[in-house]
């Protein structure tokens, strides 16, 4: 299913922690990465072109221990204004089937989650997209951090509205449940526009979809703003990893991000692929 991986990297202090991430997508049937950076070129990062051999030394460095882990690797180094762009750019050129990136970017004390460039690929990827969630450490500073991303099939949370927009993600979800060790499904109802017995109807036909798919899932359904439900449910449940369609009820299909998993990926706590 995800053949060809690109990983987004960006000399920050959460590279280290994304590298160590990677030998666990063996456990998805991944085999080759593709290993990036983008060099952004402006009014002071010209200077840096000049060091392009440098960024492939840093990424082939960045390799040794994936390659050991039994992973055929590949480097690309870019130079752009838009970072967000071409990586998107490499993904589309290298016809990649996934799109890694971390949740914190150079600032890794700010308060908000998603770096700058991880926000606009996020917005405007067209493939599915697996945000590592990078934390702090103990030390708390900004040369510090570590990822959240041990035994990502233990658990896997799909959450999903039912809309068409959710189709995608749910064919993701069968193939990943081959190798997963648990499955849970989880809605949220919408207060004003939904009732518990059509929830319960579409859920039941989820489960059915599934079952006739060969995998076995439990179901949940919340009440709430559906972003901090299914963070807070993943959170109580220990949830290792949250599929969620990118587009929601309501959304044409554009580069726009639903608002579930816009919020979603900012306040997750763990690995979240997102589909479009």
């Amino acid at each position: 299913m995800f053949d060809n991986v690109l990983v987004a990297l960006d000399m920050s202090p959460a590279e280290q922690p994304i590298i160590a991430c990677m030998p666990e997508l063996k456990h998805w049937g991944v085999r080759h990465l593709t290993l990036t950076h983008v060099i952004q070129f402006g009014y002071a990062q010209g200077a840096a072109l000049a060091y392009q051999q440098d960024y492939v030394d840093w990424l082939e460095k960045c390799a040794v221990p994936l390659r050991a882990a039994g992973l055929s690797v590949d480097v690309e180094i870019r130079a752009s204004g838009v970072p967000a762009d071409e990586i998107l750019t490499v993904a589309a050129t290298m016809e990649a089937d996934l799109i890694v990136i971390g949740s914190r970017g150079q600032n890794l004390l700010s308060k908000l989650f998603l770096g700058s460039v991880a926000r606009e690929v996020i917005r405007k990827t067209k493939i599915p997209l697996l945000l590592e969630w990078i934390e702090p450490s103990a030390e708390a500073t900004q040369a510090h951090c570590e990822a959240v991303c041990k035994e990502t099939l233990r658990h896997v949370l799909f959450a999903t509205d039912y809309s068409t927009k959710s189709v995608a993600a749910e064919r993701v979800l069968f193939e990943l449940a081959l190798r997963a060790q648990q499955v849970e499904c989880i809605h949220v109802l919408s207060a004003d526009k939904e009732s518990e017995s059509t929830a319960q109807a579409n859920m039941t036909e989820l489960m059915a979809r599934i079952e006739t798919s060969g995998h076995q899932a439990s179901s949940t359904t919340l009440k709430g703003k559906p972003s901090s439900e299914i963070a807070r449910h993943a959170a109580s449940q220990d949830a290792t990893l949250i599929i969620v369609g990118k587009h929601g009820q309501n959304w044409v299909a554009s580069a726009l991000i639903g608002s579930t998993a816009a919020n979603l990926c900012e306040i997750a706590g763990r690995p979240v692929l997102m589909v479009p």
